[in-house]
C-alpha cells in the first residue's frame, strides 16, 4: 500500500506511521486509499482504532538572513527607517527596483540609466507602476555632456573623455536637478550602480542628501584610478556626508583568481539610535 502518514496515538504517546499499522488489518489490506480524501481516511481509522488522525503542524520556514538583495532589504524593513522613495541610478530594466518594491510597496520610483537598450524594459515598468517615473540620462557632478560606453548593457561607464571607440558623447545631469525636475516625497532611499562615478554623482545631491534616510552603493575592492575610490575610501567619504554602513550584500569575486571584488554597501544615517546598542546577543538569551 502506498499510504503513507504519520500520526500520534493519545494513548501510547507514540508517533508511528499509519501505512505499518494499515497493513496489519485484514480488513482494509486489500483497500486502494489513493483516491481517498483526508477525512475518509480518518474515518476508516477512528472505526479501527478509536483515535483520529491529526495533522502534524508545519511550521513556517525561518526567514534567511543571508548577504543577499532579498535578505539586505527584508532587514533594513525591520529597523524601520521612513522611506518614501526610491531613486534608482543605474536602474538597467527595473529588477532592483522590482526587489525594492516587494519589501517597500506604494513607493515613488524615479528609474535613471543612460543606456538606451533599457529604454523599452523601462517604460514597460512605469506603465506597470503608476507612481513609477524614468529618465534616460548619466548622472554626475554637473549638468551637461560626458562620454558613455553603451556596448555592454550591464557595464556602462561615463568619462570625461573617449577612452575608446565605443564611448559616445552623452547627457549628464545631477540628483539634485533630478529631484527638482521629477519632484518626489521624502525622505529618499538612493541606489547607486554606476561603477566608479559615485564621489562626483553624491556631489550633485547636496540637496537631495539633506532629504535622505537610506543609500544603497554598489563598491570595489580594487583601485582602478580616476573618480573611483576603493569602498574604504568611499566609506571615509560617507562618514563625513553623515553616513555609516548598516548592511553588506552581493559579494562578488572576480573570475581571474577568486578575489573579493566588490559587493553593495548600504549607508544609513550616522545619527540613528541603533548605531548606540552595543549588544550583539538578545537579552535572557545567554
Amino acid at each position: 500500500m502506498a499510504l503513507r502518514l504519520f500520526t500520534f496515538h493519545r494513548v501510547t504517546g507514540l508517533t508511528f506511521l499509519l501505512d505499518a499499522v494499515i497493513s496489519r488489518n485484514d480488513r482494509i489490506e486489500e483497500m486502494d486509499l489513493a483516491g481517498f480524501s483526508l477525512s475518509i481516511i480518518d474515518s476508516i481509522y477512528s472505526r479501527l482504532f478509536r483515535v483520529h488522525l491529526q495533522r502534524r503542524e508545519e511550521k513556517p520556514p525561518e526567514p534567511s538572513n543571508g548577504p543577499v538583495l532579498e535578505d539586505a532589504l527584508r532587514r533594513l524593513q525591520e529597523h524601520n527607517i521612513e522611506i518614501a522613495s526610491l531613486i534608482d541610478i543605474g536602474a538597467s530594466n527595473g529588477f532592483w527596483s522590482k526587489a525594492f518594491a516587494r519589501h517597500f510597496p506604494d513607493r515613488s520610483h524615479l528609474l535613471i540609466d543612460a543606456n538606451a537598450f533599457h529604454l523599452e524594459d523601462l517604460k514597460k515598468v512605469c506603465r506597470q507602476n503608476p507612481k513609477w517615473q524614468f529618465a534616460l540620462t548619466a548622472v554626475g557632478g554637473t549638468t551637461g555632456e560626458l562620454y558613455f560606453d553603451a556596448s555592454d548593457p550591464l557595464g556602462g561607464h561615463l568619462s570625461e573623455i573617449p577612452l575608446s571607440k565605443d564611448y559616445r558623447p552623452c547627457p549628464v545631469t545631477t540628483i539634485d536637478h533630478l529631484v527638482e525636475k521629477y519632484p518626489l516625497p521624502g525622505p529618499l532611499m538612493i541606489k547607486l550602480d554606476t561603477h566608479g562615478v559615485e564621489l562626483p554623482i553624491l556631489s550633485g545631491a547636496a540637496e537631495a542628501l539633506k532629504e535622505t534616510s537610506v543609500i544603497v552603493i554598489e563598491v570595489y575592492n580594487m583601485v582602478f584610478g580616476g573618480p573611483a575610490v576603493p569602498f574604504w575610501d568611499l566609506c571615509r567619504y560617507m562618514f563625513e556626508l553623515g553616513f555609516r554602513p548598516l548592511d553588506v550584500f552581493d559579494l562578488l569575486y572576480r573570475e581571474v583568481d577568486n578575489a573579493f571584488w566588490q559587493f553593495d554597501l548600504l549607508f544609513v544615517r550616522s545619527d540613528l539610535p541603533l548605531f548606540q546598542d552595543n549588544r550583539f546577543f538578545i537579552s535572557g538569551r545567554h
